[in-house]
């Protein structure tokens, strides 16, 4: 046995055993228990002499409203399904405000109750203003939301118990008002180089560059020298025309001695005949080595064979190159084999890699040459879109973080959509005078479809939408006035285009009516919440 546990027997062993409870007597014992029930016994005695007390004389415990002091009168008087004083609800009591008279659903502008169709129905306190446009057409222009002619909502009111809840409930209101708005269809697309100005300038023999005269850059006139190339062939093109010219010339000269011995019978016919054969060949091959140098796009004048032989081969060794050029070029290149490169188009240079002394064939571009006062837009239209769009349409472009708007019109509208992004092509020609637009920039196009210089529009966050159809909030006519109710309308619209933080409204409100504007999403939540505990009264069923 461990020292631990003999210790811990010891002092079990040393501890005074524990003594017995005193027993109570009986008596005492009983004593107690029934002092602790009579009062309670008491308590519940004297509530039911209260209760039946008051049940005979009528009598009720007072309100905590009249404990504190107040009255329960504004408690009473609440409707909890509008949130308005019930002596003023609108929508319980019809004959506080009474109705406008109902006209349905307007088939043509697609809306319920349509002050357009019955002005006499807008909340203004002067007389109305229509829209100056057609908002049918309008309507018709492109694809819009539609309204569910079954929907209900606009049957309701929303209304407030003063002017000073409308407030606090963050609602703000604006004019219905007129300004200019446009219907378009975005695009994105690339402004590129007039493809019908582009040309890649090559050299029409091989040879080697033996002057270049422009660089990038440059602006170039239609027929500007812009290099010169040394090739071997343009020599020989040239001598065979010298030869054809001597030869023609000679023939020329053997036909009209024969024929003038022929007139004096000095010759046989057959040897003037055989002078003439002669002759014509002389004009073939002349012809031939002439059609050889303007394949090479040298131009030759229409006499050039009748002058002096010397004078021609004059003329022929420096053909093509300007006077203008020819007292800068060294006197070293100055030979028969030159063949200049011409601009074809004005224009400027916009690359170029050629260098004096290259070795250059057919193929070798030596300048890129385009017109950029003149660009052309390629706008990647959507298949969904493709019905609207037509040649004509006017265009308005801006690049990517580029300058001012610049404006065009629809040239050409594919008939093919592309089978990789499902979009087809639709080109524009944009007039570029200040050169700003640049070659292969990407930016976002507008095709217009409409412009209204007086379109009816309200703040976009004026507009509220359920699943089938549109609202803003009009404000009643006598909302000002002291002592009316304080009431907004649900009016049902038809949203036509959108710009800047505004939307046209095609039907559903005039101007000069106001609307709520921020804070109407409270409204909407109001009116729903009504309408739920009132049932459903979305559509007709």
């Amino acid at each position: 046995m461990s020292t631990t546990t003999k210790h811990r027997i010891r002092r079990v062993d040393r501890a005074p055993a524990a003594e017995a409870p005193p027993v109570a007597p009986a008596r005492r014992t009983w004593r107690i228990s029934v002092g602790n029930v009579v009062p309670n016994l008491v308590v519940f005695s004297m509530l039911a002499g209260v209760l039946c007390l008051g049940h005979y004389t009528g009598w009720k415990m007072p309100k905590l409203s009249d404990a504190f002091g107040t009255s329960s009168e504004k408690a009473e008087d609440w409707c909890s399904e509008h949130l308005v004083p019930e002596s003023q609800c609108v929508e319980c009591q019809v004959e506080l405000l009474p109705k406008h008279a109902e006209f349905g659903f307007c088939r043509r502008h697609g809306v319920a109750e349509c002050v357009i169709c019955h002005p006499e129905s807008a909340e203004l306190n002067e007389p109305p203003k229509l829209p100056n446009y057609d908002t049918v057409a309008a309507i018709a222009v492109m694809a819009r939301a539609e309204n569910n002619s079954r929907n209900r909502l606009h049957k309701r009111r929303v209304q407030f118990a003063s002017d000073q809840s409308a407030t606090k409930a963050g609602i703000e209101v604006d004019v219905v008002q007129e300004q200019a708005m446009t219907d378009a269809i975005r695009a994105n697309g690339q402004v590129v180089f007039d493809p019908t100005r582009v040309a890649h300038l090559s050299t029409r023999v091989a040879g080697t560059v033996a002057y270049v005269l422009k660089g990038v850059g440059d602006e170039v006139q239609a027929g500007d020298v812009l290099a010169l190339v040394d090739a071997a062939q343009v020599g020989q093109d040239k001598a065979q025309l010298l030869r054809a010219i001597v030869q023609l010339n000679l023939k020329r000269a053997v036909v009209e001695r024969m024929r003038s011995l022929a007139a004096d019978a000095a010759i046989a016919q057959k040897t003037v005949l055989e002078a003439e054969s002669a002759f014509r060949e002389a004009q073939i091959a002349f012809v031939a080595a002439r059609q050889a140098l303007v394949n090479l796009g040298f131009e030759l004048p229409e006499q050039f064979d009748s002058q002096d032989d010397g004078k021609i081969a004059e003329a022929l060794g420096l053909l093509g190159i300007p006077e203008s050029i020819l007292g800068a070029l060294p006197a070293g290149i100055k030979t028969a084999n030159l063949i200049p490169i011409r601009a074809t188009y004005e224009g400027v240079v916009v690359a170029s890699q050629v260098v004096a002394g290259e070795v250059v064939g057919t193929t070798t571009v030596l300048f890129t040459l385009a017109n950029p006062r003149r660009m052309l837009l390629v706008l990647n239209l959507r298949q969904e879109d493709a019905r609207y769009v037509a040649a004509g349409l006017p265009v308005v472009f801006q690049t990517d973080g580029g300058p001012q708007e610049v404006g065009g019109q629809v040239s050409w509208v594919s008939p093919a959509i592309d089978e990789k992004t499902r979009t087809l092509e639709v080109r524009v020609m944009l007039d570029n005078p200040d050169g700003k637009l640049r070659d292969k920039a990407f930016g976002s196009g507008r095709i217009i479809l409409r412009q209204e210089p007086n379109a009816i529009v309200v703040p976009e966050e004026a507009v509220q939408s359920t699943s089938d159809a549109s609202f803003v909030f009009v404000r009643d006519r006598n909302y000002l006035k002291e002592g009316a109710p304080k009431v907004f309308l649900v009016r049902q619209v038809r949203i036509g285009a959108r710009s800047a933080g505004y939307v046209e409204l095609l039907a559903g409100v005039l101007p000069g009516e106001v609307i709520a504007t921020k804070g109407s999403t409270v409204l909407l939540a109001q009116l729903l919440r009504s309408n739920l505990g009132a049932g459903c009264g979305c559509h007709e069923h």
